[in-house]
């Protein structure tokens, strides 16, 4: 009997608990909150991450400088959040390079209860921002400009430099002041990457530099060849300022190769490697000269640009050219084309590798001059593809034509009906061809293209279709 009254009233006491209601029964104080990830997001930002605990309402996220014994809140947040990015600022400051410890407490509004909390915390420091968009130059004389763009928590920028797959060697380090390194040393004849890494000096801590850097290819410098010291009309195709010099007939092609040979070096002078000759591209310059008498214009007589002589000799990339007339001399005319910036800028640039030099001599006896440029080897063949866009041309997706590269190949409306290639016209069932495109999907507004380049690496267009509804 003494027993059945214990169960009884065990059971009774069962009872009231579960009718009592929920903010009594919560009598105990919240978990104990697990941390489970910190992360410098940026040079002033540290999110902290945790698990949810048990009968929390809120989480009340704390931080403080690694080793101190006071913990400073931050931040009170509801329990359905479980992670907090602490970004810098006057009142809670985030310095670079310094470690924080951060920690989070569980928070019962109801019971009014604290749960307890990791006492060590998690700990992690910031450091200075990745540099971004690298930038390299190189001037006359073999300097690397290297230039970046602002990046936060810096008092100063570290420059490294590797060539080819050497280790990088520090090279410099620049105040945050500014944005940018003169290389007056690059290792030349090879390619040369610059990486730049923020660094911040009071706790001597540096950042992640951009995960490629920047290149640029230095060239050796070039030593001058001597200047001719021969007189001239001394058989050795030397020519001067005398008109006597030209009693004797004159040679074009001798008068060509002086002009290439006078040009490189002016070029070893600022170090820019010399151009090279190419038989076609020489043709192309000759036809020039020879054109320049009739009409003294970068404008052929038949009114197109210089640029499509190089189709009727095979000479791809044809692009800067410079004309004269009227020099005596080679060295007259190299001297002429230096002292007129837009000339010298042509003759000096380091992307022309091949230059055509070209020379005629009029009945009346004046003398006209061209040189034609090329970024290209001029053997150079290139290709356009034409794609159908959805439609077919001769039963397949797309057709290919094969020309000299830099050249144009005209769809219509070309200087002459010559000039026009026949391309088979392109099917879609449902659908009217209305032109071609360099890009599948061209603006209403656009007209179709009359002509476009053979690329050295591929060219395509696109057919353009209209519904027949």
């Amino acid at each position: 009997m003494k027993r059945k009254r214990i169960t009884f009233l065990a059971m009774l006491m069962l009872a009231v608990i579960l009718l009592m209601p929920a903010s009594i029964q919560a009598s105990a104080k919240p978990g104990t909150v697990k941390l489970t990830k910190i992360t410098a997001v940026d040079y002033n930002k540290i999110n902290i991450k945790w698990k949810k605990s048990s009968d929390a309402t809120s989480y009340i996220v704390y931080y403080k400088e690694a080793g101190n014994s006071k913990w400073i809140k931050l931040k009170t947040l509801s329990s359905t959040k479980s992670t907090y990015t602490h970004t810098s600022s006057r009142k809670y400051p985030i310095n670079v390079g310094q470690k924080y410890q951060y920690t989070v407490k569980a928070y019962n509004k109801d019971t009014k209860k604290y749960g307890s909390y990791n006492k060590k915390g998690l700990i992690t420091n910031t450091i200075p921002a990745t540099v971004y968009g690298l930038g390299a130059g190189l001037t006359g004389n073999n300097t690397v400009n290297v230039s970046w763009n602002p990046a936060g928590g810096t008092t100063h920028y570290v420059v490294y430099r590797k060539a080819n797959d050497s280790a990088p060697i520090k090279i410099a380090t620049v105040s945050s002041k500014y944005t940018k390194y003169e290389d007056k040393n690059p290792v030349e004849g090879t390619t040369n990457t610059y990486f730049v890494f923020g660094y911040s000096s009071k706790f001597k801590v540096q950042g992640d530099g951009s995960n490629t850097g920047v290149s640029i290819k230095v060239k050796k410098k070039v030593t001058p060849t001597p200047e001719p010291t021969s007189k001239p009309g001394d058989g050795n195709n030397n020519y001067g300022d005398n008109d006597d010099d030209f009693d004797e007939p004159v040679d074009p092609i001798a008068m060509a190769s002086e002009v290439l040979r006078l040009t490189n070096i002016e070029r070893a002078k600022e170090g820019v490697q010399p151009l090279k000759y190419n038989k076609a591209l020489q043709d192309a310059a000759m036809i020039r000269a020879k054109e320049i008498s009739v009409k003294f214009s970068h404008r052929r007589p038949d009114g197109t640009d210089n640029t499509t002589v190089g189709k009727e000799v095979g000479a791809a990339g044809i692009g800067d050219e410079n004309i004269a007339m009227g020099q005596d001399s080679p060295a007259s005319v190299v001297n002429d084309w230096l002292h007129s910036p837009g000339h010298k800028a042509q003759m000096m640039r380091d992307s022309n590798q091949y230059m055509g030099v070209g020379f005629y001599k009029s009945e009346n006896g004046v003398y006209y001059w061209v040189q034609e440029f090329t970024s290209i080897d001029p053997n150079a063949s290139g290709s356009i593809t034409f794609d159908a866009n959805d439609g077919t041309i001769n039963g397949s997706k797309t057709y290919t034509i094969v020309g000299t590269a830099g050249t144009y190949a005209w769809l219509y409306d070309a200087p002459s009906q010559s000039d026009i290639i026949n391309i088979p016209s392109p099917l879609k069932e449902g659908y009217t061809f209305s032109g071609w495109y360099d890009t599948p999907n061209p603006s209403s507004s656009r007209l179709p293209l009359r002509r476009v380049v053979y690329g050295k690496n591929g060219n395509t267009l696109y057919a353009k279709w209209i519904p027949n509804n």
